[in-house]
């Protein structure tokens, strides 16, 4: 009999504790929702990345490293580091007033930038009536893909190309493509890509998560 009085009082006290939290939740409630909730993890936010000599030598090394028999299958560089080493011939397409040329990764795509004067970029024709709208020095960016087509050769797909705030058509990409290629352009080349010579180890590259994935061509 006192056995179960005190198991009837221990059910009465753990009754009335309960009615008090569910009382009192307001004020404790949240307190312990912080506590428990699991922050993400931080992402570290790609920032435009300046191109530079020092940054090609950390583009040949890393190369250079692919050609190793001991070395990695594969191995992550930076955007500026890539296109420093790798994007030179693009980057001259620009013009020979480009300046502060940087690069960047955004999801899957490569992204350049530079200040260029328009008419060495575009030339007097190329832009057709937006030619009135932007001219003189502006910001330049392209944007695009980089393909491996066989060992010693690449492309780069422009697939978005902006001068200051205003987004070209993509009609004109293919004509201001030929334009800065000039006659370097092949047979294999797309019309809207620019030509692009990489050391032959190279097999494979793929951008995202802000860095450049190199892979060694494996016979």
């Amino acid at each position: 009999m006192f056995s179960c009085l005190g198991k009837l009082g221990c059910l009465v006290v753990v009754l009335a504790l309960a009615a008090l939290a569910w009382l009192t939740q307001d004020a404790w409630l949240p307190k312990l929702r912080a506590r428990l909730a699991t922050a993400p993890p931080a992402v570290a936010e790609a920032k435009w990345e300046p191109l530079t000599a020092e940054g090609a030598a950390r583009g040949r090394a890393a190369f250079e490293k692919l050609t190793e028999k001991s070395g990695p299958v594969y191995l992550n560089v930076s955007a500026g580091d890539f296109a420093s080493f790798v994007l030179d011939s693009v980057v001259h397409g620009f013009g020979k007033g480009a300046a502060g040329v940087e690069a960047i990764v955004r999801d899957d795509r490569l992204y350049l930038r530079a200040e260029v004067n328009v008419s060495d970029f575009a030339g007097p024709n190329a832009l057709g009536p937006l030619s009135g709208v932007v001219y003189g020095r502006q910001e330049l960016t392209v944007r695009g893909r980089f393909e491996v087509l066989k060992p010693g050769h690449a492309q780069f797909r422009v697939d978005e190309i902006s001068i200051g705030e205003l987004k070209l058509p993509g009609a004109l990409i293919p004509k201001l493509i030929a334009r800065i290629a000039m006659n370097e352009r092949g047979g294999t080349i797309a019309a809207d890509a620019l030509p692009v010579r990489v050391p032959r180890t190279l097999g494979d590259v793929r951008v995202g998560k802000g860095h450049v994935t190199l892979y060694k061509n494996v016979p």
